[in-house]
């Protein structure tokens, strides 16, 4: 078995290296903001203001563990009886499979990249009032102070008689009335095979930040009503191709490093559901989706006399970064081994030769030194003889 799949939390059948597979999640944050509001105590301009309401929104993209794909390499696919094997392996911070036969230092966070809010949703609506009842304000009268802070302040910081200190407490009390008409929601979304969109509804409590009197809201026409809704809603939703099928070939199931390889698609942000006519777009995001794409499965093989050198590193979105692989085969290996033998034989042969030959050198310079000094014994005897021979001439004349 070169690899089992497991349950978070369930033990490996064989000691070994766990990881899990990376999906992408994306944190929707919807802010929204009050522009206006209608008083009907406020006199006829302020009862004739329209309910204006803005919608802005921005998702940010992170790669989290896959509960669904967690995955365990028994080490007894990388060892063998018949060499030393180093294994190594490396997880990002969340478990997610960062490299195998490779060791690396990078740990970047969980984060890869944001959106930026590209468009807003404005729902301009006009709320009736019932005439059998007694005028009621829409919004709280602290909103209502904050609306007016904004208008004013825009009209004074005009006046070029202000000098730097009160245009700094005009934009200070700007700042603060704005922190009072706008709020945000957070949401995440998971897409999956099944599920590449989704509508998140506002909830009504979250309203009441701004709203004194809520039931005032259901006195407007069709129309009106839904504009409102669509702003006070966020659509999410994944364009990608449609994969065939992203399951594993029965024959690769227990085989090797599984891994995904991620999908390019379109993170669209909508006001209201993305899926309606005319839907309004307020921000996109091009993004690789894991959990959409199909699996990948590299063999791992360890096998007598053969050397297998794999190294893989993956981004945190799951996709294949980078890919080393060389192996020597097993009739090479052994005919390295066989080479081996041979050298070294022939090595001693050589050597013993060598031996042989300097002592052969040395007694023949013996033998050689031995004959030269009795030539020069004869030598010196011989000039000796000639010098006596003379001197018995040279007394014959006397």
């Amino acid at each position: 078995m070169s690899r089992q799949q497991l349950a978070p939390g369930e033990q490996p059948a064989e000691p070994g290296f766990q990881y899990f597979l990376p999906k992408q999640r994306f944190t929707i944050t919807s802010t929204f903001r009050l522009e206006s509001c209608p008083d009907a105590n406020g006199g006829v301009e302020a009862a004739a203001r329209p309910l204006i309401i803005k919608q802005t929104a921005s998702a940010v993209e992170t790669s989290v563990p896959d509960a669904t794909e967690f995955h365990s390499i028994p080490l007894s696919t990388m060892t063998s009886a018949w060499k030393t094997t180093t294994f190594s392996g490396t997880l990002y911070e969340n478990q997610v499979l960062h490299s195998i036969g490779v060791t690396v230092d990078d740990r970047s966070g969980a984060i890869i990249k944001g959106t930026l809010s590209t468009a807003a949703s404005i729902a301009r609506v006009v709320i009736g009032t019932p005439t059998s009842v007694k005028p009621k304000s829409l919004c709280r009268p602290e909103i209502y102070q904050a609306l007016n802070t904004l208008r004013s302040g825009k009209a004074k910081l005009l006046d070029p008689s202000l000098d730097e200190k009160a245009r700094d407490g005009i934009a200070a009390s700007m700042i603060s009335a704005k922190g009072e008409l706008e709020f945000s929601q957070t949401y995440v979304f998971d897409p999956t095979t099944a599920t590449s969109e989704h509508t998140y509804i506002l909830d009504a409590n979250a309203l009441l930040k701004w709203y004194q009197s809520p039931d005032l809201v259901g006195h407007m026409d069709d129309k009106d009503q839904s504009n409102y809704k669509r702003t006070l809603r966020t659509g999410a939703r994944v364009i990608a191709p449609k994969l065939s099928t992203t399951t594993i070939p029965d024959n690769l199931k227990a085989q090797g490093v599984i891994y995904r390889e991620p999908i390019p698609g379109t993170l669209q942000l909508c006001a209201g559901p993305c899926t309606d006519q005319g839907m309004e777009v307020l921000a996109t995001l091009e993004t690789q989706l894991a959990q959409l794409g199909r699996h990948v499965v590299i063999p791992l093989v360890n096998r007598p006399f053969q050397k297998n050198n794999l190294s893989l590193s993956f981004l945190q979105n799951g996709r294949l970064e980078s890919v080393t692989y060389g192996s020597e085969s097993t009739l090479e290996k052994m005919a390295g081994s066989a080479a081996e033998s041979a050298a070294t034989i022939e090595g001693y042969l050589a050597k013993k030769q060598a031996a042989e030959e300097a002592s052969d050198a040395k007694l023949a310079g013996a033998e050689l030194k031995s004959i030269k000094d009795e030539t020069e014994l004869i030598k010196a005897k011989a000039d000796r003889i000639e010098q006596a021979t003379r001197l018995l001439n040279l007394s014959g004349d006397l």
